[in-house]
């Protein structure tokens, strides 16, 4: 008996660290969209941002509806200045409903400290692009 539950609470450790790790790696909330498309998850590595640097960005979606693509990535960044800045990613690909897609991007952080949001927005394949998906984050970079 004490060897089931030393392995219980063993199993409950590990799972614990997992989800502390997904913490401090899964930043955001859904923001308007079509709803075409689902994030089931948006992580940056590693987080928080660094002024200068660079973080990986994997995004997991499901695709909602037939006859969905992909076409641009677009991640806005508003500045303390309310000034946009945009980085993109081009997909443009259709895929199967219900289908999982991951997609990955390297995002380059501002040089200057201070408050910023990113935007991402995932955009359809038609003309003019709808939103299908969208997510925002809020972060500070500190003085270096």
């Amino acid at each position: 008996m004490k060897v089931f539950i030393v392995a219980m609470l063993l199993l409950s450790l590990v799972s614990a660290s997992v989800q502390l790790s997904n913490l401090k790696t899964q930043a955001g909330v859904n923001c308007e969209n079509t709803g075409n498309i689902m994030i089931n998850e948006f992580v940056v590595e590693p987080w928080p941002p660094v002024a200068s640097t660079n973080s990986a960005i994997t995004i997991e979606v499901v695709i909602n509806k037939p006859g969905i693509g992909v076409g641009t990535i677009t991640y806005g960044t508003l500045n303390k200045l309310q000034q946009w800045s945009y980085q993109y990613q081009v997909i443009n690909e259709a895929f199967p409903e219900y289908s999982i897609q991951t997609f990955q991007y390297v995002i380059y952080w501002p040089s200057e400290p201070g408050n910023y949001i990113l935007q991402t927005t995932i955009g359809g394949l038609n003309k003019p692009p709808s939103i299908n998906a969208c997510w925002v984050i809020s972060y500070t970079l500190q003085k270096n």
